[in-house]
Order: structure tokens, then sequence, then C-alpha cells
């Protein structure tokens, strides 16, 4: 599939306009447009402006809605529970963990749960924003409002959502480390990548229904051709049971919607269950946290890699590298991904085209 390089800029102004015309104010369009774009720097295009289609589509059968207001459950240190009222999902959780951030860093550690959010995007996002502030992260999410689309080890169907993970750890002075990870095998929002650019998967990502392996990623996405398909776990047990434990402790505890309890919509629904924690609390020298993460990190980094050509890395070392190449070489959109994104805009009285 054939594909253009667009300005990070220029998608983030596109983003922003689209955001501000559908109805939300000037700062959750600005916190979605960078967020959006953010993703797509870091290589992660299945969270990145091929989102925005999603999202419109989802304004356009009124299950989406600007005037849609989180409210806060309980505000009682070390513990904040707030109701995401299937608000725009990436202001949603900046707004969460910003507030858990500020607590933390009050009183050393910050439990926080946002139920029933729309997208909130890309996990490590949250990771990044908590290491910034220089806290320690570790959060769980879960995927409500559609079918499941990952198949419990052993089983031929689907009972999970892609269940993310992120965990991010500050270096004082340096680079965080951020992990994060979909408990199946490939994100949803990757095969929808590689399904507009006419690309298969690798082989073991995905079964059809009837349990048979395929690299056909048109098997993970609701078809009059073919019943619905799986991705399926990473790890087989390692991956379902973290999937399994990121439903229950981001939704399941709390009544957030479940996967298995929300009719299918244009929307999806994350709810995020968070630790935030101060290291300074654990360690107050900042040197000797610096000394002591970047002395194992070298240790790591200088194990011998099978090809030369491709280093061993820590966790964040490639989404940084992308960030400086795609920062000044462009951001690639298929023609697939783009045409939606411009009819999404054209629907709003925006042409993309002029960005």
């Amino acid at each position: 599939m054939p594909h253009r390089l667009h300005r990070p800029d220029a998608l983030r102004a596109l983003v922003h306009d689209m955001v501000v015309k559908a109805g939300w104010t000037e700062a959750e369009a600005r916190e979605t447009a960078d967020h959006l774009v953010l993703a797509n720097l870091s290589g992660h295009d299945s969270h990145g402006v091929g989102m925005i289609p999603l999202y419109f589509q989802s304004l356009a059968d009124s299950n989406l809605s600007p005037k849609s207001q989180p409210q806060v459950r309980v505000d009682a240190a070390p513990f904040l529970i707030i109701d995401g009222a299937v608000a725009l999902g990436q202001p949603n959780a900046r707004n969460a963990v910003d507030r858990a951030v500020a607590m933390a860093k009050t009183g050393g550690v910050a439990i926080v749960n946002l139920l029933d959010s729309h997208h909130i995007g890309r996990i490590g996002h949250y990771a990044e924003v908590a290491a910034a502030a220089g806290l320690m992260s570790f959060f769980w999410v879960n995927v409500a409002g559609r079918p499941p689309i990952v198949a419990p080890y052993a089983a031929k169907e689907a009972r999970f959502g892609t269940n993310p993970h992120a965990i991010g750890i500050p270096v004082p002075d340096g680079e965080p480390l951020i992990l994060d990870f979909a408990t199946s095998r490939m994100a949803h929002g990757k095969a929808r990548v590689a399904l507009n650019k006419g690309d298969q998967v690798p082989p073991g990502y995905i079964i059809d229904a009837e349990g048979r392996p395929t690299t056909d990623p048109a098997h993970v996405f609701a078809s009059p051709d073919h019943p619905l398909g799986a991705l399926l776990p990473f790890g087989d047990h390692k991956g379902a049971g973290l999937s399994l434990i990121a439903e229950l402790l981001s939704a399941g505890l709390m009544g957030a919607a479940r996967i298995d309890e929300k009719p299918q919509k244009t929307w999806i629904i994350n709810s995020l269950f968070g630790i935030v924690i101060d290291p300074a609390r654990l360690e107050p020298d900042a040197a000797l946290r610096r000394s002591r993460i970047e002395s194992y990190l070298a240790f790591v980094r200088a194990a011998k890699p099978l090809d030369p050509a491709n280093p061993v890395l820590a966790p964040g070392d490639k989404e940084r590298k992308l960030r400086a190449e795609r920062g000044a070489a462009g951001i690639p959109l298929d023609d697939e991904t783009w045409s939606q994104i411009e009819a999404a805009a054209a629907r709003h009285g925006i042409d993309a085209e002029s960005y």
C-alpha cells in the first residue's frame, strides 16, 4: 500500500482543529493531538492519528460527546477513583494521571482507577508523564465496548481485550525506562494498520473463527465475509494470565465496563488502574539511583547481539530513536489511513490536504 510522509506539526494542527471543530475545548484538542502524533513519532502507528476516524464515528453515532465530563468518586490519598463518563480518552486519562502524580509527590504513593473512559491511547504515554515528574508507575488497562478479540491460552475463540500493561522507571537526569505492551501477541491497532496497508501479519499472531492459524489481519475485524477470529496472547498462558488480571484490576473490581458486558458499538471503552510511586521514598539519593540503574543497563546493553545490526536495547530506546528519525523525515501514513482521516475531517468542513 503506498504511503506519504506528513510533517508532525501539520498532523498536530489537523487533529487539533478537527477536535475543536467537533466541540471539544482547546486544551482537550491539544492533549489529544499531542498524544496521537507522539504515538506516530514513537513508531506506534496503531495508536496514532489513524484512530481519529474511529473517534469521529463514535461521535457521529452519539457514543462519544464533548459534553461528557469525568467525575471524581474518591479523592482520599493515596486513593483516587474517577468515573470517566466515556469522555474523550486522552484528556480524561491525562487528567487522572496528573492528579495521581500530584498525590504521589505529596504522599509518596497514589493508587488511581479511571473507570469507563473512551479510548485513552498509548498507555506508555502515561508512564512517560509520571517519569517526567520523577515518579515510577505501573498501569493496567482493559478494553471494553466491543467484542472480545484475544483468545485465552488453549482456546480457539476470544474472551479478552488486548489489555495493555505499562511500567515506567525514571532515571535522574537521564532517559526513563518505559515498558509498554499489549498482552496479545500484537495490538489490535497494529492489525488495523496491516489491514490498511494490505500486509499480512507474522505467523502465530492470529487464528480464524475455526481456530486455524492465519496471517490475514482481516480475521480480527468484523466482516460479512467471515466470522470474527482472534488474536493470540503473547507467551501463551503468561500473556493470557496478565490479560485476565488487567481486566479485573482496571474494571472488574470497581464494576466498570468489562469486555463481556457492554454491547458492541463504534467505541472503545478503557478503564485504567495505576500505582504511582516516588522513588525518593525508597532511595533519597538521586545520584545513587541513577548509578545503580545505569550500571545495570550498561551490563544488559553490552550483551553480544545475535545480529550486530540489531544491538541489545532497553525499554524506550527504540521509541526515542524513531522519534528523532520521524521528527526529521516525517510520519508515514498509508493511503487508506489518510483517506479515512480526510473523510472524517471533511464531515466537519476541514480540508485535510490543506495542512
